[in-house]
């Protein structure tokens, strides 16, 4: 079985997060399924702007969701057995499954259900202010927000790039982590979920999974497995998408002539970042 990792970042801006990825997938899954990361396509934010500030503005992240269901349906043709989308926005995620027949999991979407499983409430911890205001609205949005304990931003805020530095550099953001957790904990919650994909792995590197007697969620380890999960019910018990409503799927006829009138060409794998990062 093949799952197609895919985040919201460009993978050869953050080379430490990437071998983080690779290393946390193969300790995850069980035997038999590989999970193959991928990113955005390289010069997606430029040399200038970190991920988190540059999808804090709609229109940017409308662009960057293209790239998403480009993924999906490269997947879908290269073989790929499920998607696995790595951004707690869950962006592009309704339009790549109302394209694709194999699974898509969101990273949001499948941190909140199965920390419903765990305990009665959840917390999510955000970068910034901003991360943690689109958190509230999409516990909203996935009719959750009556488990949601709170959604709460690191102080002081931080980014994707400042979580690659090394164990002097880092040990603040580890503390203010902390700071964060008991937050939740005070604020009612039984599992608390790092809520951005970078911070995740960071958390995971620094083996923070545990906060008193409270639940850290490994968010990716958890997406990675549901992912896997998906694609074994659709080949063992032929359950798919529904496609009535919410994902009903264009023709093919339809399908092509909207990509054609828009110019939207098929992307290949190699693509993506991820491949061949611009540092070791």
């Amino acid at each position: 079985m093949r799952i197609w990792h895919q985040s919201f970042t460009d993978l050869d801006m953050v080379p430490l997060y990437r071998r983080t990825l690779i290393e946390h997938a193969a300790k995850a899954v069980d035997s038999g399924v590989d999970v193959v990361v991928h990113g955005l396509r390289p010069g997606t934010y430029g040399d200038s702007f970190v991920p988190i500030d540059a999808i804090r503005h709609h229109y940017l992240e409308t662009l960057n969701e293209r790239q998403i269901v480009e993924a999906a349906l490269t997947a879908e043709r290269d073989g790929y057995d499920a998607v696995a989308l790595a951004c707690f926005y869950d962006p592009g995620l309704r339009s790549a499954r109302s394209l694709v027949d194999i699974p898509v999991a969101g990273l949001s979407e499948s941190a909140m259900l199965v920390a419903c499983s765990l305990g009665h409430k959840f917390a999510l911890i955000a970068l910034n202010e901003d991360q943690r205001a689109q958190h509230e609205e999409i516990a909203h949005a996935y009719r959750l927000e009556n488990r949601l304990a709170a959604s709460i931003a690191m102080e002081p805020a931080i980014d994707e790039y400042m979580l690659e530095g090394d164990d002097r550099t880092t040990q603040p953001i580890v503390d203010g982590f902390h700071r964060a957790c008991r937050k939740a904990l005070a604020a009612g919650a039984d599992v608390i979920i790092p809520g951005d994909g970078v911070l995740n792995e960071f958390v995971w590197r620094k083996g923070l999974m545990q906060f008193e007697n409270a639940t850290v969620l490994d968010a990716l380890g958890t997406l990675f497995r549901y992912a896997a999960f998906l694609a074994g019910t659709r080949r063992s018990l032929g359950l798919g998408v529904s496609r009535v409503r919410h994902y009903a799927k264009p023709s093919e006829a339809m399908l092509q002539h909207a990509r054609s009138f828009a110019g939207v060409a098929p992307m290949a794998e190699i693509a993506f970042s991820g491949k061949s990062p611009r540092s070791a």
